[in-house]
């Protein structure tokens, strides 16, 4: 056969790709050299249960395949797995062995896990120096106490299978039969209810970084029930005999009282809706109020310690006499002595009329404004003891005190109320007029106008 130079260096660049085909597949593939135990060394890990894991299966070290699992040994307590790494795969010698799954048939591979806490600068590739501490060698163990098992989904589906032959089928049926009788027809209630859900599912994504603390908060509170596990338990045992119990006696009592509970229902929740301007006002009322008692409560306590005594005297000034009807006092006239103060009010020429009804601003703080040591007026508002230390004051803020401030209504008009119902129309109401024959600004009758008026009785 005729072989010209063409077809020589073709054999020859074929015999080469053969040669480096062969090469790849002897030492890249096939492992030719790791299966002779030629640039590889054996580590051994001792497994409670290797279900799962099979030869030739991949051994990992940081995310980098470093081996490969060369045989499975049963043993009386386990099952004893070699692991064949390579030689430039350094290993720290306190390395843990973990099962994980490849894929959902439970094909599985074991991955090693370095004790120590990854740094910034330390290299992250499965064949990195193990740095100056000890590496695995040839021959090492890998003891039980290291050996993370993969989780088996079978004790799982037995739980399940158990838990689903528990429930009672008659009373599941009747129960489900009841839930579809409770909610026919409130297909757009439970639309509503899945939108609302869903909006309140969006809120919760939009605002991830609380969300995710709340589960964590979370946690302490299930783990609470968890040891309450007993008392719930107890708990559901005796609304089980409660309600038992009522089914059993079926009494008229009950049947009335849950025919007439919508109506109840509804009279809380008109009453929860009329409290709804007023209530959040009074409840912020209420906290300034407590933070003056607060401050007053050694002056509150000596007044509720006096006042009994205070009572007792006043009854030994008035019962001895009750049957003559009059009372023992012992009487000094003092008229204009010391004189009356007006230093810090109106003066006399400035008061108005009394018979006068309009609405006139109030000077709140007006009090008598003389020296302190002056013997008129004495026990005044300038004297007033302050709550804490030995100063005194006409105000809270003079003494150093200061408390919130009060919330008022956004409108002063005056609200008829209805005494009928006890609920204010929310119209305001105009002044009662005078009586025929009452002067026009004032009259016998000017006093109940103004007390009858605000409740819209004439």
């Amino acid at each position: 056969m005729l072989l010209t130079p063409l077809i020589k260096r073709q054999l020859r660049i074929f015999t080469v790709l053969a040669v480096v085909a062969l090469g790849l597949a002897f030492f890249q593939y096939a492992r030719v050299p790791a299966m002779l135990g030629i640039g590889v060394y054996d580590v051994s890990v001792d497994f409670g249960d290797a279900s799962g894991l099979y030869p030739k299966a991949a051994v990992t070290y940081r995310g980098v395949e470093v081996g490969q699992v060369s045989r499975l040994e049963v043993t009386d307590r386990g099952a004893i797995a070699t692991l064949r790494l390579d030689d430039d795969a350094r290993i720290p010698a306190g390395a843990s062995a973990e099962l994980h799954s490849t894929s959902a048939v439970g094909e599985q591979y074991v991955d090693l896990v370095d004790p120590r806490t990854p740094t910034s600068g330390e290299p992250s590739g499965g064949k990195a120096d193990a740095g100056s501490g000890d590496v695995l060698a040839d021959g090492a163990r890998i003891p039980r106490d290291r050996a993370v098992e993969m989780p088996q989904i079978t004790p799982v589906l037995d739980s399940v299978n158990r838990l689903l032959e528990s429930v009672p089928k008659a009373e599941t049926k009747r129960v489900l039969d009841e839930v579809d009788a409770g909610l026919g027809g409130a297909g757009p209630d439970l639309n509503e209810l899945v939108d609302a859900t869903g909006d309140v599912l969006s809120e919760a994504q939009a605002r991830i970084d609380a969300t995710t603390s709340l589960i964590a908060a979370v946690q302490p509170v299930l783990e609470t029930q968890r040891d309450l596990g007993s008392r719930t338990r107890s708990y559901a045992a005796s609304l089980d005999q409660l309600t038992a119990a009522l089914a059993a006696g079926d009494s008229a009592a009950v049947r009335t009282l849950l025919r007439n509970a919508p109506g109840g229902l509804d009279a809380a929740t008109r009453t929860v809706t009329d409290l709804q301007p007023v209530l959040p006002m009074m409840l912020a009322n209420l906290t300034t109020n407590a933070q003056v008692l607060h401050t007053y409560l050694p002056q509150v306590h000596q007044t509720l310690v006096v006042y009994p005594s205070l009572v007792a005297r006043l009854q030994s000034a008035i019962n001895p006499r009750a049957k003559y009807g009059d009372v023992q006092l012992d009487l000094r006239a003092a008229l204009n002595n010391p004189p009356t103060c007006q230093s810090g009010y109106l003066s006399p020429k400035q008061r108005r009329n009394p018979r006068a009804t309009e609405v006139r601003d109030v000077d709140t703080l007006a009090h008598c404004e003389i020296a302190p040591d002056d013997p008129t007026a004495i026990r005044g508002a300038r004297n007033l003891p302050c709550p804490e230390g030995d100063g005194r004051g006409n105000t809270p803020a003079a003494c150093g005190e200061h408390f919130g401030g009060g919330v008022w209504p956004d409108s002063s008009g005056t609200v008829a109320y209805d005494l009928a119902v006890g609920r204010g129309d929310g119209t305001a109401t105009a002044p009662a007029p005078a009586s025929a024959g009452a002067p026009e600004n004032g009259g016998d009758e000017l006093w109940k106008i103004l007390v009858l008026a605000p409740l819209g009785v004439r």
